[in-house]
């Protein structure tokens, strides 16, 4: 089951579908005991539902490779090492969930808040790499994450300033394009700078400094 059905032999199929069958019969009588046969306890669906589950059945390890050899990812690591971890099977798994999406164009979304937070900078930029690889649409908030990496090809920057004091944020749009990181106009305010009138009226004060 490790390998695409299509490479399955005959006898891969048999052994497969006798397995299954035995996962079913299981749920079966997981709900009949002795002479007493609860009918209320799901229907036929439920438990072929129940028993197709793989997660009841099978369960898989992460382990990193240190030191030449291969340990569980739960034993002694740093506080980044922790976070790769649990971000790299994570990003494996919203890449293969978002691959049954009927249509290529459909958003692979993935959100991160204070993404990679205790990892090194090598290693932000191979995860970085790693989610482009993938094929993912990444959102993410960062107090000091600006992903502009060469593994990086592209990706759109706002940073929010605040001065204390003040009661408003300041966005300052960037893009990075793989080589250089370029600022960019605020599209929105450029629009309010189009359609605003040409003469400035005595007395008022600009929107931004």
């Amino acid at each position: 089951m490790r390998q695409s059905a299509d490479a399955w032999t005959p006898e891969d199929r048999a052994v497969v579908g006798e397995f299954l069958q035995t996962q079913i019969a299981r749920q079966q009588t997981d709900h009949t005991s002795g002479s007493r046969r609860d009918h209320t306890s799901g229907s036929w669906l439920e438990h072929l539902t129940a028993a197709l589950d793989y997660r009841v059945w099978h369960e898989f390890g992460v382990e990193r490779h240190q030191h030449g050899r291969w340990v569980p990812a739960t034993g002694p690591a740093s506080g980044g090492e922790r976070v790769l971890a649990v971000s790299v099977p994570l990003f494996a798994t919203a890449s293969s969930h978002y691959a049954s999406a009927g249509s290529p164009y459909a958003p692979r979304l993935v959100t991160l808040d204070e993404a990679f937070a205790g990892v090194d900078d090598d290693s932000r930029a191979k995860c970085l790499g790693l989610l482009h690889a993938f094929d993912l649409d990444v959102v993410m908030t960062s107090e000091r994450e600006w992903a502009c990496y060469p593994q990086v090809p592209g990706v759109a920057i706002a940073q929010l300033s605040q001065i204390d004091e003040v009661a408003a944020v300041l966005v300052t749009r960037w893009e990075w394009d793989g080589d250089r990181r370029l600022r960019r106009e605020d599209p929105v305010r450029s629009r309010n700078a189009e359609s605003a009138p040409q003469e400035k009226a005595v007395g008022a004060e600009p929107l931004w400094t």
